[in-house]
């Protein structure tokens, strides 16, 4: 038996299993804090798939302050109460434990200005104890709404972690930061506050980082020294983080350049410490195996998920029934981070991340009806393992050696690689469903025809932009970006010119400068808006500034030349040149719906989904491979 599967105390807590849900922040609430049937199927159906453990994201412990996440779950009013029992008892229904988390963002501004908001020193002591008292009636509402605690969040930056570190908090008095004890009383007090008022019969955890890559904030050694405090002061768990908003973004969510358990040595420092209290590991935890070294190695005692859940919500489920290679893992593509609306999945590899309540459940009546699939990338192998599951008999025609499509690729740029989980995923689905792949074939009419199927899926993908009028552009020194992913150069020294300043763009010029070259890109678009731009966008936009990259956004291709490339300055008129021994061609796709055209009045139920239908994100064509596959009527 896996260890993580073995239960454990935490408080009074008797937790089936040793996994915890991490806190998300999902916009899920309605604008006015009010919890949702949705939100209350999301979180119900990780209990219904067996995590021993689930918190809330943050929960809105002081409305008048002017940094607000919106659609975040109201913990400051009465008002809330019955929606909030309502998620309880879903949860308990199910036999997970609950926690709520009382959230105030101190200094970090979400919708304002950061003038607006108040530092640490700027609280007076009368303040500070309404600020206590706004976390403890958050609590005694936790417990009258059936919780089985709250979590502390001391993490993430956010205001308990404010009066914790020199960084942050410049008091000289006893709230001051100038040892452990001063920086903790805040949240010490409050722990003895809530115990007190709530008895010992609810939980109280916290979470604190362990690294906030900057000396004067949270460092290992100073999360070592904080967990004897907190143990001293009743906490009943120490869940270990790391980074936040005004520190770096991606200590708190990594994205794929960070190795899996890359913050366990953090928990494990809290582990050291000697604390009798369970110790809980997070970081781009993925793999069971990995897990269950970690835990067998003595350095933490729980593991907590968050992304990993929300791309397997069956995790431990399908751990308990031996089903492992079944299971998707998040590939840290931090499409998550994005807002997503109703009806839309907000994962890239689970097509029902954040759609639990629209209950949809596979028919299997498929009774061995063969459908075509024309395209083996991601949108059609998920139509197939769908399809599968449902009774039908899909075959895949993919014209490349192996499956995979864009995605294949796109693993290739440096921090993508655990893009390759997901095609892993689907190898192993192919494999335990007999799906059919017929690799190097490309599908025609005549092939299709030969099946006598009872659906095509058409899933061939898109085309690369290539603006045959610009001069110079087919010379020898000019390539495609998906031809150099497929084989990236060991070029170093050179100086490359990318045109195009999108995701594949940007991701290709890193790994170019990684390599030692001097790297420019090029883009006719304006630089991008943090207002409106995917996370993913503008997180790659950063890793080209550190590598040094030359960004010129507001720049037209002229003409490429044997060595250089001219571009038009758009803002001033002006026509400059840019040495070039290399010339990357990244500026766009289109879709590739010639089968399509040719054959969707061949067959009786012709499907045109992903990119051959409309260009845009791997999330979007799995969504829609997904979702045409489950609706696939049978007649």
């Amino acid at each position: 038996m896996y260890k993580i599967l073995e239960p454990i105390k935490v408080g009074p807590m008797q937790l089936r299993n040793r996994v915890m849900y991490l806190a998300m922040a999902k916009y899920l609430s309605t604008p006015d804090n009010f919890i949702t049937d949705r939100q209350i199927a999301y979180y119900a159906n990780y209990a219904k798939n067996h995590v021993g453990l689930i918190v809330t994201g943050a929960c809105i412990t002081c409305p008048e302050c002017p940094s607000k996440l919106p659609m975040q779950p109201g913990i400051y009013d009465d008002k809330f109460l019955p929606g909030m029992k309502k998620l309880v008892d879903a949860v308990h229904s199910h036999g997970s434990k609950f926690l709520f988390q009382p959230w105030h963002p101190g200094a970090t501004p979400y919708g304002c200005d950061v003038s607006e908001l108040k530092t640490v020193a700027d609280y007076s002591l009368e303040e500070i104890k309404e600020l206590q008292n706004a976390f403890l009636q958050a609590a005694i509402r936790a417990q009258k709404a059936g919780a089985d605690g709250v979590e502390v969040h001391i993490a993430h930056n956010y205001l308990l972690e404010q009066f914790l570190t020199p960084l942050f908090n410049k008091r000289t008095d006893a709230y001051g930061a100038q040892n452990m004890e001063n920086g903790l009383r805040f949240t010490t007090e409050l722990i003895g506050m809530i115990k007190n008022a709530c008895g010992a019969e609810f939980a109280v955890t916290t979470k604190i980082n362990g690294n906030d890559f900057n000396p004067e904030g949270m460092t290992p050694e100073r999360v070592a020294e904080a967990g004897p405090i907190l143990e001293a002061a009743g906490a009943d768990m120490i869940s270990v983080s790391a980074g936040g908003s005004l520190t770096n973004i991606l200590g708190m969510s990594a994205d794929g350049r960070r190795a899996e358990g890359w913050k366990v040595p953090l928990a494990e420092a809290v582990k050291k410490s000697g604390v009798k209290i369970p110790v809980m590991a997070t970081g781009s935890l993925r793999h069971p195996e990995y897990v269950e070294q970690v835990l067998a190695e003595g350095r933490c005692d729980m593991i907590g998920m968050g992304r990993g859940l929300l791309a397997e919500p069956e995790w431990v489920i399908k751990l308990e029934q031996g089903r492992e290679r079944e299971m998707h893992h998040c590939i840290s593509c931090m499409h998550c981070m994005n807002f997503t609306s109703p009806g839309v999945s907000g994962c890239t590899v689970n097509p029902l991340a954040l759609r639990e309540s629209e209950g949809i459940i596979l028919k299997e009546d498929g009774k061995g009806r063969k459908v075509a699939i024309a395209g083996g990338g991601p949108a059609g192998l998920e139509a197939a393992v769908t399809l599968a599951k449902r009774g039908f008999v899909p075959v895949i025609f993919e014209k490349k050696p192996e499956v995979g499509g864009v995605e294949l690729i796109g693993s290739v740029p440096d921090g993508k690689s655990k893009l390759r989980w997901h095609i892993e995923y689907f190898r192993n689905e192919v494999e335990r469903l007999g799906i059919q792949v017929h690799a190097g074939k490309e599908a025609d009419c005549e092939e299709l025809s030969a099946l006598n199927p009872y659906a095509v899926f058409v899933c061939t993908g898109s085309n690369p932009v290539i603006p045959g009028s610009i001069p110079g552009i087919r010379l020898s020194n000019v390539k495609e970006v998906r031809d150099i992913l497929a084989d990236f150069p060991d070029d170093k020294g050179k100086q490359i010119v990318i045109v195009g300043a999108g995701l594949v763009g940007l991701e290709c010029g890193v790994t170019y400068a990684s390599r030692g070259n001097k790297v420019t890109i090029i883009d006719m678009l304006p630089p991008s808006d943090p207002n409106t731009t995917s996370t993913e966008q503008m997180l790659a936009v950063g890793h080209a500034m550190e590598a040094g990259i030359d960004i010129r956004m507001k720049h037209k291709l002229l003409e490429i030349t044997q060595d250089a490339v001219k571009a038009e300055n758009l803002e001033n008129g002006a026509c400059v040149s840019i040495p070039a021994d290399e010339v990357v061609l990244s500026m766009g796709v289109s879709s590739n719906n010639c089968l399509y055209e040719s054959i969707k009045n061949r067959f009786d139920r012709v499907y045109n989904i992903g990119d051959s239908n409309k260009t845009g994100l791997i999330a979007e064509a799995v969504q829609s491979a997904f979702d045409t596959a489950a609706a696939l009527d049978c007649v």
